[in-house]
């Protein structure tokens, strides 16, 4: 019997969002909205994952480092209050600064800046590398690898595998944290993907693969998920009588304003939620999409979580929404 639902191997992060109209051009100032632009919020991919499964529900032991120290308090804090394992926690040295800036226009487009990024390199030794302990991983269902420190993508990989634990690959297009070379290791041992439309199309055309269902012929891959934003998203999954393609809409905010940071994150978190308790690949993209449609509606990755209750509440009225738009049509 597995301890623990999941692992979950990443990053924290201090989140900063710079509102402006339009996304900077070169050339052209750029004003920004924002009364206090240095103000931030917790978050960074892995932290988000580990934060939506968490108050699901799930079981979560995070394997996480950051590189901002005024983390460390909330970070160390968070993990205290939930109960969850703290030796997975790798601080950054005193007085290291590496925060997240977002920039957001009205459009609710967003770009991502990274600051203090050259002491992140793989050639830099600033922040060390992470010791993957066979522990993090042996007690787990299903390990979870979101866009690590790049020092500690190879170890990570290399102790899932070894581990045996089943392998969940949230993707990112950053060629340090997931060099090219490492990032085919991990399809290729990955038992599900989740990447958007642009991250799929960079999988097929930096492999040279035909189409993106080819990387089913590993073997070893059973689903691939992509989110397509306000279209919904789609499954494919491969099954003895070839690959099925299952697609969902999206599940839709119940606020005016949306703020998309994080949403792909809260995707993740509710179809891993459905699947490893069995449901129907359909519902699990359901889940997904009810869970992203609460972080649409309040800014902060972290900031709108819902518990399984409020998930599972919104997921039946989305399929009662979806009925009756059916009614309508017909």
């Amino acid at each position: 019997m597995k301890q623990y639902d999941f692992t979950v191997v990443g990053t924290a992060a201090t989140v900063s969002v710079l509102h402006v109209d339009e996304m900077p051009q070169a050339g052209k100032s750029t004003a920004v909205y924002d009364e206090n632009f240095m103000h931030f919020t917790n978050g960074g991919k892995g932290f988000n994952i580990v934060a939506g499964l968490h108050k699901l529900g799930n079981s979560v032991y995070p394997v996480l480092t950051y590189c901002d120290a005024r983390l460390r308090p909330n970070l160390h804090r968070y993990i205290e209050e939930t109960g969850m394992p703290s030796d997975g926690i790798k601080d950054p040295p005193e007085g290291a600064l590496g925060t997240t800036l977002i920039i957001q226009d009205k459009h609710k487009n967003h770009m991502t800046l990274i600051t203090g990024y050259a002491q992140r390199l793989p050639c830099c030794d600033y922040y060390g590398r992470q010791e993957m302990l066979p522990h993090f991983f042996h007690q787990s269902k299903m390990a979870i690898l979101t866009a690590p420190l790049a020092a500690n993508t190879e170890p990570a990989i290399r102790a899932i595998v070894e581990s045996g634990t089943p392998l969940a690959l949230s993707m990112c297009i950053d060629c340090n944290a997931y060099p090219p070379a490492l990032l085919w290791e991990a399809l290729e041992h990955a038992y599900i993907v989740f990447a958007n439309a642009d991250e799929m199309q960079y999988i097929v055309e930096e492999y040279g693969l035909s189409e993106i269902s080819d990387l089913f012929r590993n073997g070893k891959t059973r689903y691939l998920v992509e989110t397509l934003g306000a279209a919904g998203s789609r499954v494919y999954e491969r099954t003895q009588e070839g690959v099925i393609v299952t697609q969902a809409k999206a599940v839709p905010a119940q606020t005016k304003t949306i703020e998309t940071v994080g949403a792909g994150d809260g995707y993740l978190c509710g179809f891993l939620h459905g699947l490893i308790r069995g449901r129907s690949i359909a519902d699990c993209a359901r889940l997904g999409g009810s869970l992203s449609s609460f972080i649409l509606e309040m800014e902060g990755s972290v900031s709108n979580l819902p518990t399984e209750e409020q998930l599972l509440e919104r997921f039946a009225a989305s399929i009662e929404w979806e009925r009756k738009e059916h009614e309508f049509d017909a």
